[in-house]
């Protein structure tokens, strides 16, 4: 077999097996659960804040082509690691210019979400910390007070049920956690940590 030939075949061969083992990965995205106290000490930035624009796109590497989606946040409320009015974050996964790919159990964000985000700064498939569990979403109740939910819409009764297990109950609106309780809990834990 000539040279040529041997080296298509070995990065046909590479290609095929990097695709294989990026859509093993996804079809079993698994996470273990993080407490609030992890959530807190692991977040290199943390703020309340808006989606402004959800931009995939596609970008080429060495073995291929991958589809990411970039987010962006007006940050309302800087509560850790930022003085920006605005915060970027790319996540692997997205629809762009012909070509998808879907991770399993990445979170989605919509233009007009409002968000608690506790994330990485460092490059990652996924800056949010425990996957999902380090973005809340903000809902205001019908008495005018925002309130504090999971991304599967499940209220925050208190912080300590970050990472327990749930049965789905979906309870009032009106029994979830406020955000300024919650952000000051942020706080109180961002203290304690400082102590150790």
């Amino acid at each position: 077999m000539p040279i040529c030939d041997r080296k298509r075949l070995w990065r046909a061969c590479a290609f095929l097996t990097v695709a294989l083992a990026l859509a093993s990965s996804v079809s079993a995205t698994t996470y273990l659960p993080v407490t609030f106290r992890e959530l807190v000490n692991q977040a290199e930035v943390i703020f309340v804040g808006d989606v402004v624009d959800v931009r995939p796109y596609r970008l080429r590497t060495r073995t291929g082509t991958l589809v990411k989606t970039r987010v962006t946040f007006r940050v309302d409320d800087a509560v850790y690691g930022t003085s920006s009015l605005v915060e970027v974050f790319d996540f692997l996964g997205g629809e762009a210019e012909g070509y998808g790919l879907a991770v399993e159990g990445m979170p989605k964000f919509a233009v007009g979400d409002r968000e608690v985000v506790f994330a990485h700064r460092k490059a990652s498939i996924n800056p949010i910390v425990g996957f999902t569990q380090g973005v809340l979403r903000v809902r205001r109740d019908s008495g005018g007070v925002d309130r504090v939910f999971t991304l599967e819409g499940i209220s925050l009764l208190r912080p300590e049920s970050i990472g327990s297990p749930t049965s789905g109950l979906r309870m009032a609106p009106e029994s979830s956690m406020t955000l300024s309780d919650f952000r000051s809990r942020i706080v109180m834990a961002l203290a304690e940590a400082r102590k150790r």
